[in-house]
């Protein structure tokens, strides 16, 4: 019932590093097994990059007034008391406030907590993350109970600037609205037509063809599947799947057990000297069974010399990733993180 399309294309060139030699140079691409979206993935020696100083970008953000930091309170804006009962939601260090930004009908950040930076480490093993998740989990309850058309959410980390982090103070954003985000709706569509196909749910074949399989799987923390995306959407692009259709249906239990995968996540980024990621978690209305609740976590970083994106014209004008590290390698290095 899965399909992990690809096709192998090759062509030479005069290599300048080994006396002009002839050298075949090769290339993939894959098509997405559920949307059909497809990847590039080059033939090109990776190599571990060093690691990123953020001191210089860390004094500047304290510089420029953090409006995350607890004495700059006053910039943040606040909730309606008369729809969420306060002016902002608290849980131990974390605080929902709205976002300035709206992306959508309701939009909100999770200040994760008090100290202005924590790198990858510390983030992973204070666990700010899943606190941050769970803490807007219970925001969107709240927006349900009095607005039931915001039936699509999604929560969202740009961690540090390589990211596209505006803010170093860890924080992480939550939208609901009545309409889905481009790749949330066609995720959504696909599963549908997927069900109705195949009379089963696209979510559970993947995770038994890819346990089958074995190439990309990872493994297990409790209720949370994790892999390497076949088409991955980054150089390093890491997948998890929940047991649920929509945010929800997953309480506690559920979010303790991504915690423990999303620790063992951040420390394999950690020993490859990345300091940056993006996060999704992607959710559908309850009714939608054919659906689960699932994330992508992808690496985000500069590129030496100059401090380039590493996002260009393939991935904004195109829609198609550019990679240059394979699925399986980074399946094989995670997997010994568990």
């Amino acid at each position: 019932m899965i399909e992990f399309k690809r096709l192998v294309e090759s062509s030479t060139y005069l290599d300048p590093f080994h006396n002009f030699e002839p050298f075949e140079a090769k290339s993939e691409i894959r098509w997405d097994p559920l949307t059909g979206l497809t990847a590039r993935i080059m033939n090109f020696p990776a190599r571990r990059m060093p690691r990123f100083d953020p001191a210089p970008l860390v004094a500047a953000s304290i510089a420029a007034r953090c409006p995350f930091c607890e004495e700059n309170a006053a910039m943040t804006a606040r909730l309606d008391p008369a729809m969420f009962g306060s002016a902002q939601v608290v849980d131990g260090e974390v605080r929902v406030i709205p976002n300035l930004l709206a992306f959508d009908k309701y939009s909100f950040v999770a200040i994760m907590c008090r100290d202005h930076y924590l790198d990858m480490a510390a983030l992973a093993s204070r666990g700010c993350v899943v606190k941050g998740i769970e803490a807007l989990a219970g925001v969107f309850r709240q927006v349900w109970e009095k607005d039931p058309s915001a039936r699509y959410c999604s929560v969202n980390c740009n961690y540090m600037p390589m990211s596209g982090g505006s803010l170093i103070h860890p924080h992480i954003q939550g939208i609901a609205g009545e309409q889905p985000t481009n790749y949330q709706r066609l995720m959504i569509e696909k599963s549908a037509e997927f069900r109705a196909a195949q009379k089963a749910v696209f979510w559970d074949a993947l995770e038994e063809e890819e346990v089958r399989l074995g190439e990309r799987a990872v493994g297990r923390t409790g209720s949370v599947f994790w892999y390497v995306p076949f088409s991955p959407r980054a150089n390093i692009d890491i997948g998890c799947i929940f047991r649920a259709p929509s945010l929800d249906a997953l309480d506690g239990a559920d979010w303790a057990d991504f915690g423990e995968g999303l620790n063992k996540v951040l420390a394999y980024l950690d020993r490859e000297n990345v300091g940056s990621f993006n996060l999704s978690i992607f959710s559908a209305p309850g009714d939608e069974d054919h659906f689960r609740v699932n994330g992508r976590i992808v690496a985000r970083r500069f590129l030496p010399p100059v401090n380039a994106a590493d996002v260009s014209y393939f991935e904004k004008l195109h829609m198609e990733t550019a990679c240059m590290v394979v699925p399986e390698n980074v399946a094989a290095r995670l997997r010994e993180m568990w």
